[in-house]
């Protein structure tokens, strides 16, 4: 794993959603997480990409139809309220920041799910669930918050059932990092609560490590690291004020702060993983 902030804790990471969780759901009609362009000028906007992905996950899962599914850093809510609706599936999240737990039960009763979706502030590195209470798992976009992917990816074992599935995207390091400017990765990190990117080819022994079985992997990256990165930075560059005033700087900082990012995102030759594994029966 790439070493980057080991100061960054789950209170950095709720403090940097409660900041973060409005400016950024504008800017993609509600969702936390990147889009997927399969066919990149295809022209969609974030926000319609953005729920592209979570039907690509929603996939993965497979048939959970009355099941009970357990949605790891749920962000604003709007991908577990999706995965209920499509699927009939009871869904609870968890997530560090007691913003998204507002918006994601407020939008829960908006869509009148809130009777088979709910929301709790939670750290996913110690999951109040007892063992075996979740049909399926999955963490849209989330681990590259975790202090610990391993343990989290423990307690997602723990509260599956034998035979059941997590689903898991994730934002990766494609190679080791060996000639960046350490002080400029460990701003950007610092920037987005991020402490570590896992490297692609790490996950496969994690998710072993965690007791599971691996069914299948791949990088999506082409179609959604670049993609994404841009539209975000279109979006501050339409409303930098907004985007600004919630990372708490001037615009001008935060602009030299956003051209730094894109240049360290380019050299850190980011990928973004898709992949499924089975707690064992």
């Amino acid at each position: 794993m790439t070493t980057a902030s080991q100061n960054i804790t789950p209170d950095h990471v709720a403090d940097y959603y409660d900041r973060l969780t409005d400016v950024f759901g504008e800017a993609a009609d509600g969702n936390l997480h990147f889009g997927y362009w399969p066919h990149p000028h295809d022209g969609s906007p974030l926000g319609a990409a953005a729920d592209r992905l979570t039907d690509h996950l929603i996939g993965k899962l497979g048939d959970v139809a009355g099941r009970r599914v357990l949605d790891v850093g749920c962000g604003s809510g709007k991908p577990a309220v999706r995965l209920a609706l499509s699927a009939r599936a009871e869904v609870v999240g968890v997530t560090v920041s007691p913003v998204q737990v507002e918006r994601a039960t407020a939008l829960a009763e908006r869509e009148d799910v809130a009777d088979r979706v709910r929301f709790v502030c939670a750290d996913a590195m110690t999951l109040p669930f007892p063992d075996a209470s979740f049909d399926a798992v999955w963490a849209l976009e989330c681990m590259f918050h975790m202090p610990s992917p391993a343990q989290v990816l423990g307690e997602i074992s723990r509260v599956l059932r034998p035979g059941g599935r997590l689903a898991v995207m994730d934002v990766v390091q494609r190679e080791p990092v060996t000639t960046l400017d350490r002080d400029a990765v460990e701003r950007g990190h610092s920037m987005f609560a991020v402490p570590a990117h896992i490297e692609l080819a790490e996950y496969p022994r994690l998710i072993l490590g965690a007791g599971l079985r691996l069914e299948e992997m791949a990088d999506l990256g082409d179609e959604i690291i670049r993609p994404s990165t841009e539209a975000l930075g279109r979006a501050a560059a339409a409303n930098p004020a907004a985007f600004a005033a919630a990372f708490g700087v001037d615009t001008e900082r935060f602009e030299t702060l956003m051209a730094e990012w894109v240049r360290i995102t380019a050299a850190l030759h980011l990928g973004y993983v898709v992949l499924t594994a089975k707690r064992p029966a």
